[in-house]
């Protein structure tokens, strides 16, 4: 199954649509252990995400799962041994709090930190932690074409965690995809539901996305249309998408996840679906959200 479980709402309340906050511990559990039964084994965390990983750590109960965490972002302008430091004390912390002794990956969390001057003392590092198995696989968490274009210049990443959805197709028409598995890079594809933007009725859209709500009520027409949830088709767009490994799905509520994994089999044309798109980061990049 391509569905991996995100859980920063184990952490923190997030998300534009999310009206539950922060996930209980009981209801993080019920998801847990329904992903469980239905063959779900990675899990996507972070050090950032509150107390996500502690709270995943006391609830594996010695289960087996593909963890991959991150880096904390680095505020300095370059990077030397300080920040290394810091990234093994992170990474060691990270797998206590998992109550882990490996993991399966391990990505930069802010891009940039890598195109540092220094960055490839970060890359070094964390190629020692793969190579004395306290990781399986290293990367990098990107937002665009450029930072990848970087990346793959410079770094022989193993892995990469990426934002694309129905309406943020860019990295599919610039053959971003392609090229990341021509280098044999495994690919999770995050923002599927665009923090729960495309969850939401049309009505309950933000004023912040009236220049593109016409877009948005296209896309509630298609999942009409097809007599789909909007929920079906977002999730069936990424999950069409042949060079992605790994659909990354972040839910607060059991129900949530109950509906995912329904939706998990479903295919669509994409390309039929590439006129349900929009190129400007205002509307797809929610750090420049201002709602």
């Amino acid at each position: 199954m391509k569905i991996a479980l995100g859980s920063v709402q184990f952490g923190i309340p997030y998300g534009v649509s999310n009206n539950e906050g922060k996930t209980s511990k009981k209801q993080a559990l019920s998801i847990l252990n329904f992903a469980q039964k239905k063959g779900i084994r990675t899990i996507d965390t972070a050090p950032s995400y509150g107390d996500s990983e502690r709270v995943l750590g006391k609830l594996f109960e010695g289960e087996e799962w593909d963890i991959t965490t991150k880096t904390l972002p680095f505020n300095s302008k370059s990077i030397n041994e300080e920040q290394i430091e810091q990234l093994r004390s992170v990474f060691r912390e990270s797998l206590v709090s998992l109550h882990k002794k490996s993991i399966y990956g391990l990505l930069v969390h802010s891009c940039n930190d890598l195109l540092k001057p220094g960055g490839e003392k970060i890359f070094r590092e964390m190629e020692r932690l793969r190579e004395i198995g306290m990781v399986k696989k290293i990367g990098v968490s990107v937002y665009n074409s450029k930072q990848i274009a970087a990346i793959l210049g410079k770094f022989n990443i193993d892995l990469i965690q990426l934002p694309i959805n129905i309406l943020d197709q860019r990295l599919v028409s610039g053959g971003q995809l392609t090229r990341l598995k021509n280098h044999g890079v495994e690919i999770h594809a995050r923002s599927v539901f665009l923090q729960g933007l495309l969850l939401m009725s049309p009505n309950n859209i933000p004023s912040w996305f009236d220049p593109v709500r016409g877009v948005l009520e296209s896309f509630h027409k298609e999942a009409k249309k097809r007599n789909m949830s909007v929920l079906q088709l977002a999730l069936s767009f990424v999950q069409s998408i042949d060079e992605i490994d790994k659909v990354i799905v972040g839910v607060n509520t059991l129900r949530q996840l109950q509906e995912v994994v329904s939706a998990a089999s479903i295919r669509v044309n994409t390309t039929e679906l590439s006129y349900i798109s929009i190129d400007d980061p205002a509307f797809i990049n929610p750090v420049n959200w201002k709602i």
